[in-house]
């Protein structure tokens, strides 16, 4: 699997597009991605995960690294266009108020997301 992103700039700031497999085995290469933007000074940042097809605790810890970073640093960072996969993380961990987006969750796939933050019982 290929990792890409590609990069949209605008006066409100800087659009990031990640697409393949947010996961441990491409962690080394998304760091060293995103070390080729930089994040501008009182600009927005969005990163648009629409075409990330899995991720696992590695890639949520690089998005947290991420956002920890524009909050220290006085940026914003928003996360945007989340595919299924990233949506179900974020549900299964409970992390959609971390990160405070706003998320849209598409009709076809409602039923797959509960947004319950934690409450699920372990059988």
């Amino acid at each position: 699997m290929e990792q890409a992103q590609t990069i949209q700039t605008s006066k409100e700031g800087i659009e990031i597009h990640w697409s393949g497999y947010l996961t441990v085995p491409y962690i080394k290469e998304w760091l060293e991605l995103s070390k080729l933007w930089e994040l501008p000074k009182g600009k927005k940042t969005k990163l648009n995960l629409g075409a990330i097809e899995r991720i696992d605790s590695s890639g949520i810890q690089l998005l947290m690294f991420l956002k920890k970073r524009c909050q220290t640093d006085q940026q914003i960072l928003e996360l945007h266009n989340h595919s299924l996969s990233v949506l179900k993380v974020l549900d299964l961990l409970g992390l959609v108020s971390f990160f405070g987006d706003r998320i849209k969750v598409k009709k076809e796939h409602s039923n797959e997301v509960e947004f319950r933050y934690g409450t699920r019982k372990v059988s």
